[in-house]
């Protein structure tokens, strides 16, 4: 239980923290200051409040698909606030305001999520009393661990060099965002909201979903051993529509160093 707990816990905020520490690290890379995580942490606290005081209401719902659609829905919405912000990011000194507006309502969603799932989890075993401890202690362990590795790439994101700083912030946040809708639709096969496809190949025999790396990289990335076309097709087009915006944000600024 301890173990489970660790890994569990772990995915969850690894997802979150890694989102974050991107974004910290775009802002840095931009001169954008870090006043926008003012609004992100009230935006935060209340998404998480709301979501626990409707916790079995929302899991009821839609014939018990409820909580699988909701969080599904806040993923899509992280990654629909991250396009916009690649776009904008290559012009910050245009729209500071909004960026920062986008770049916080895009941490609270993802805080909201995987709060709520490290909730749902620790109130599960947790009421179990010869499993608390061993609960408690690994999602505190996990948690860690992921908070680490939030920090850990912050670090590495800033440590490029001046000129690849920008691209590479944006590039991780693309494939952030990518992986978010990939873990989306997989919420939404589960409750048939979305069909479920044969496996276009199976990666198992190379990397397991259920090893900790590929618990690691299913909660960064998206990674799925066994996607059907849908899924791939979705993740495609994902990095696709960021790699517009990032073209359209950088040929903007690129218009309006000319014309400067």
């Amino acid at each position: 239980m301890f173990l489970n707990s660790v890994v569990i816990v772990l995915r969850e905020v690894l997802e979150a923290a890694v989102l974050v520490s991107a974004l910290l690290a775009l802002a840095r890379s931009i001169r954008l200051g870090n006043r926008w995580l003012w609004l992100a942490v009230p935006l935060a606290a209340a998404g998480v409040t709301l979501y626990a005081s409707f916790l079995a209401r929302i899991t009821d719902a839609l014939e018990g698909a409820g909580q699988e659609v909701v969080n599904a829905s806040l993923q899509a919405g992280v990654y629909l606030l991250l396009v916009p912000i690649l776009a904008c990011s290559w012009r910050a000194h245009r729209r500071p305001r909004l960026l920062m507006i986008l770049m916080a309502f895009a941490i609270s969603l993802a805080i909201v999520r995987e709060c709520a799932e490290i909730q749902i989890y620790v109130r599960a075993f947790a009421a179990l009393g010869e499993h608390a401890a061993a609960v408690w202690a690994g999602s505190a362990l996990g948690m860690g661990i992921g908070i680490s590795a939030g920090v850990l790439v912050y670090g590495a994101l800033r440590a490029l060099p001046q000129r690849w700083a920008l691209g590479g912030c944006c590039a991780a946040l693309a494939l952030i965002g990518a992986g978010m809708l990939m873990q989306a639709t997989l919420l939404l096969e589960q409750v048939d909201w979305l069909p479920d496809q044969a496996p276009l190949w199976d990666s198992s025999g190379l990397l397991s979903e259920q090893s900790f790396l590929g618990e690691l990289l299913y909660a960064v990335l998206g990674y799925e051993a066994t996607p059907g076309a849908l899924q791939v097709g979705l993740y495609l087009g994902s990095l696709a529509l960021a790699g517009v915006a990032l073209w359209w944000g950088s040929k903007g600024r690129a218009g309006h160093a000319v014309g400067e």
